[in-house]
C-alpha cells in the first residue's frame, strides 16, 4: 500500500536529528472510530485494549498516528512530485557548491576596494550593481569573484527598486515575482540553474575591476583594469591610436564638444576610467574625436563603435556609460543615418531599468566626492536624456518616453552643488524648458481639430495661452542668466546657449498660433502676437548662429539638433517673407 502504518514511537536504533534532538512523534489520543465519530475515546489505554464504544460495537480498536496536510488514501501530483525532487536538487547542490568553494578558497585577502558591502547597506543608492552582461570578465577577475556572488545585476536592481518602493509590491507583478526569486521555491521554478555549469562558466554579470556589491572605485590610487571584450577592440587596442593621443581627444573632446551636450563630467571621465569602465563608451568618444581632428581615423573608430552597439544591444550589457555610449551614437551623426529615434528610445528604456531616475532627496553625509561625482553622473546621464527625448518629440511629433518624475520636478536645484559646474547649469535649465513646452504643447494637440489638419479648435483662447507662455520663457532666461552667472561669470557662449534654445521654443510654440492663417488656401488672419514672437525668435536664433557662434569656431562642433533648429528658423523666415494674405494667394 501507499500508506502503511506507522510507528506509535521510533524505534530505539533511531539515529538523532541533525541538531541534537530526537524527532516528536505524536500518537493517537482516540481510535480510528472514535476520530470517525467525533467523539472522546474511553477506556482504551494506548491501543493495549479497545474503548468502551468499540467494545459495544463488536468492532476493531485501531489507533493510528495523524498524518497532518493529506488525507489518508491520497497521493501526490506530479506536478508536486517534480517540485519536491527540485528542491531536494537544489538543496544538494547547494552543499555540494558551499563545499567546493570552501575548498578552493583563494590564498590572497581581497583588496580594500572591494568591501563595501556596510556602505552599500547604508546608502542603497551608491550601490551600482553590475548587471548580467555587462562585459565579460578577465580570468583574473573570475577568480576573484566571490562564489556567491551570481545575481544578476537586474535582479539586484530590483531587489534594490522593491526596498524603496515597499509599498508598491503588490501593484508591479514584475517586482512581485523578484521579491519572491529570494525564496529557494520560486528561484527553482522562475530561475532554475545549473549548479554544476555555474561553477565552471560563471555570468557575464562584473565588469572588471569592479565588485557588484560596491560598484565604485573608491581608492583614487588604485590601477583600474582594462575591460576586454571577447572579438572586440576598442581604438587603442586595434592599434589605432596610442594612450596619449586618446588623452589629447579626450581634452579636445571635452573642451570643444562636451559643452555642446553636457554629458560628461571631465574629472570623473578621464581616458584611463572610461576605458576601464565601459570600451563602448570609450570607442565613442574617440570616433566623435577622430570626426573633427583625425579625420583619417574616423571611418575606422566608427566601425569598432558600431560593432560595439551591436554587442551591446545582443548581450544586454546594462550600465550608465552604455547608456552614455548610445546617445553619443546620435550627436554627432552622419546626414544619412536615421537612427536617432532608435538608439535614443532604447537609451531611455535603459536608463529606467538601471534606475537613473532615483531621487536623492538627503544623500548621506559621510558621502565621498568620488561617490557624489559617481551619483550625479547617474542623474545627469538621465536628464539629459529627458531632454533629449523631449527635444526629439518636438521636432518629430512623435510622443516622447520619459515622463516627469521626482528627479525632473526636483530639476530646478539639481546644479547647486559644491562644485557647481556650468554645464549643469544648462542640464538644469533646459530640463526646465522642456517642462514648459510640454504644457503648452500638450493643450494645443488636445485641442486641435482631427478633421481638418492645421485647424485649432476655437474654445480655446490661444491669444491668452501665448502670452502666458512667452511670459514663463522671458521669466526662465531671467532666472537661468542668474543661476550661470554665478557658476561661470560672464563666458559668452554659455549665455548664448541659453538664448538660443530659448528663442527655437519660442519660435516653435507661437508658430502654432499661425498654423491656421499659414495653412494653403486659408483666408482666416494670423495672429500678430504670434507673428511677432516667431518673426523676433527666428531672427535672433539666426543672429546668434552667425555672430556667436560661428566667431569662435563652435558651429561646426554641434551636434545634429543644432543644425536642425538652424534649419528651422531659416525656413520659418522665408515662408513668412513670402506671405500674402490676398483672396487670391496662398501661402
Amino acid at each position: 500500500m501507499e500508506h502503511q502504518q506507522p510507528s506509535l514511537a521510533p524505534p530505539p536504533s533511531a539515529p538523532a536529528s541533525s541538531s541534537g534532538k530526537a524527532p516528536v512523534v505524536r500518537g493517537a489520543r482516540a481510535c480510528t472510530v472514535c476520530r470517525q465519530a467525533k467523539m472522546r475515546c474511553i477506556g482504551a489505554d494506548d491501543g493495549a485494549r479497545a474503548c468502551q464504544r468499540c467494545k459495544k460495537g463488536n468492532l476493531e480498536c485501531v489507533f493510528e498516528k495523524h498524518r497532518r496536510g493529506r488525507k489518508p488514501g491520497s497521493k501526490l501530483s506530479e506536478a508536486s512530485k517534480m517540485l519536491r525532487r527540485l528542491e531536494k536538487g537544489l538543496s544538494n547542490a547547494k552543499l555540494k557548491s558551499q563545499a567546493s568553494t570552501s575548498a578552493s578558497q583563494m590564498p590572497f585577502p581581497v583588496s580594500a576596494s572591494r568591501t563595501g558591502s556596510s556602505q552599500s547597506q547604508e546608502y542603497p543608492q551608491m550601490a551600482y550593481p553590475q548587471p548580467r552582461g555587462a562585459y565579460p570578465p578577465n580570468p583574473e577577475q573570475l577568480a576573484a569573484e566571490p562564489a556567491n556572488d551570481s545575481m544578476s545585476g537586474e535582479e539586484d536592481e530590483d531587489d534594490d527598486h522593491d526596498s524603496n518602493d515597499k509599498s508598491d509590491d503588490g501593484l508591479f507583478p514584475s517586482r512581485l515575482l523578484a521579491k519572491e526569486r529570494r525564496h529557494s521555491f520560486f528561484r527553482t521554478i522562475l530561475n532554475p540553474s545549473d549548479p554544476a555549469g555555474e561553477e565552471n562558466h560563471p555570468e557575464p554579470g562584473s565588469s572588471p575591476g569592479i565588485d557588484r556589491k560596491d560598484g565604485l572605485h573608491d581608492s583614487p590610487l588604485m590601477t583600474p583594469t582594462i575591460a576586454s571584450v571577447p572579438g572586440l577592440d576598442d581604438p587603442i587596442s586595434a592599434g589605432l591610436i596610442d594612450e596619449a593621443d586618446a588623452k589629447v581627444l579626450f581634452d579636445l573632446v571635452f573642451l570643444r564638444l562636451n559643452p555642446f551636450i553636457n554629458l560628461f563630467d571631465p574629472v570623473l571621465h578621464t581616458v584611463a576610467h572610461v576605458r576601464s569602465r565601459c570600451p563602448f563608451l570609450f570607442t565613442c568618444l574617440i570616433m566623435a574625436g577622430t570626426k573633427f581632428w583625425k579625420p583619417e581615423l574616423y571611418k575606422k573608430t566608427q566601425k569598432l563603435a558600431i560593432d560595439f552597439s551591436v554587442r551591446a544591444f545582443q548581450d544586454a550589457w546594462k550600465r550608465v556609460e552604455v547608456v552614455q555610449a548610445f546617445a553619443c551614437l546620435t550627436y554627432w551623426k552622419e546626414p544619412d543615418d536615421t537612427r536617432t529615434w532608435t538608439y535614443i528610445g532604447y537609451a531611455c528604456r535603459l536608463a529606467v531599468e538601471l534606475n537613473l531616475n532615483r531621487y536623492v532627496s538627503h544623500p548621506p553625509e559621510n558621502e565621498t566626492e568620488h561617490q557624489k561625482r559617481e551619483r550625479r553622473n547617474r542623474e545627469r546621464t538621465y536628464l539629459v536624456l529627458f531632454v533629449h527625448d523631449r527635444s526629439l518629440s518636438m521636432q518629430t511629433g512623435r510622443q516622447w518616453m520619459l515622463p516627469e518624475d521626482d528627479l525632473v520636478r526636483h530639476s530646478s536645484t539639481w546644479h547647486e552643488d559644491n562644485f557647481i559646474r556650468p554645464e549643469d547649469v544648462i542640464v538644469s535649465a533646459f530640463v526646465q524648458l522642456r517642462r514648459i513646452a510640454a504644457e503648452t504643447t500638450d493643450v494645443f494637440y488636445l485641442n486641435r481639430d482631427r478633421g481638418s489638419p492645421g485647424s485649432l479648435h476655437a474654445d480655446v483662447n490661444y491669444e491668452i495661452l501665448l502670452h502666458g507662455c512667452n511670459g514663463k520663457l522671458t521669466h526662465w532666461m531671467e532666472t537661468w542668466q542668474g543661476e550661470m552667472k554665478k557658476a561661470s561669470g560672464n563666458q559668452p557662449f554659455h549665455f548664448s546657449m541659453l538664448s538660443f534654445f530659448r528663442l527655437h521654443v519660442r519660435l516653435f510654440l507661437n508658430s502654432f498660433g499661425l498654423q491656421s492663417s499659414m495653412a494653403a488656401a486659408s483666408r482666416a488672419s494670423p495672429s500678430l502676437q504670434a507673428l511677432s514672437a516667431c518673426y523676433t525668435s527666428a531672427l535672433q536664433t539666426l543672429q546668434i548662429v552667425t555672430n556667436e557662434f560661428a566667431p569662435v569656431g563652435m558651429l561646426r562642433y554641434g551636434q545634429d539638433s543644432i543644425t536642425v533648429m538652424t534649419a528651422y528658423s531659416a525656413v520659418f523666415l522665408l515662408r513668412v517673407s513670402s506671405y500674402d494674405n490676398g483672396p487670391d494667394k496662398t501661402s
